[in-house]
């Protein structure tokens, strides 16, 4: 049993059980039976009308289709003039055989273009070295000393940069000499002709 002692000194019993509601002690002191409804919960009530809307679902929801016989049973209609098709194409395919296109190589392709040093030129690949002053006296002017350009050498990019960089690594090694070329390489036969550059000069 539990008290509760009232505002103008009353008691109140109340039985000590599991259905013990707040709300059963506060109807006590109302006076108001409309503020003691008010106090309790309120129940939502939903007409029949919009429950059964509810359970059919939306209007754009159609039920599922079941399949009740496999495809592979289906009859199909024998397609009667399977063999004049098959006649009529085998005849279109011999008198189109001549307009088949040929495979030819591409007359308009050009060959690939190769600089003096590139090795798909030669059999053993020919790799500047700074030890190797006679190639690389080949593209050092007698006159100034200086590496001819690429319009003059004729080299690839990357090959332009291999010489430059190996003669000046053969300079620095005692290999050859900075500003003229040794007399003993002055009579090898040219990979170039410095006089006729093969592009226009870039500067």
């Amino acid at each position: 049993m539990l008290g509760i002692r009232g505002a103008r000194g009353g008691g109140l019993l109340i039985n000590n059980n599991n259905n013990f509601s707040y709300n059963n002690i506060v109807s006590t002191f109302h006076t108001s039976s409309i503020l003691n409804k008010r106090t309790g919960k309120r129940q939502r009530v939903i007409p029949e009308w919009k429950k059964a809307k509810f359970a059919a679902g939306p209007w754009w929801k159609k039920p599922k289709i079941v399949m009740r016989s496999p495809i592979a049973q289906t009859h199909h209609p024998v397609n009667q003039f399977e063999s004049a098709e098959e006649d009529f194409l085998s005849k279109v395919e011999a008198r189109s055989c001549c307009d088949h296109p040929v495979n030819i190589e591409d007359p308009y392709s050009k060959d690939p273009k190769m600089c003096v040093l590139c090795p798909r030129q030669y059999q053993e690949s020919i790799v500047p070295d700074y030890k190797n002053p006679k190639l690389l006296s080949q593209f050092v002017s007698p006159h100034t000393g200086n590496v001819y350009q690429s319009h003059i050498t004729g080299l690839c990019k990357y090959m332009q940069k291999v010489v430059e960089k190996e003669v000046g690594r053969s300079r620095a090694a005692g290999f050859m000499s900075t500003k003229v070329i040794d007399p003993l390489y002055l009579q090898d036969p040219p990979l170039f002709n410095p006089s006729k550059p093969t592009k226009p000069n870039p500067w």
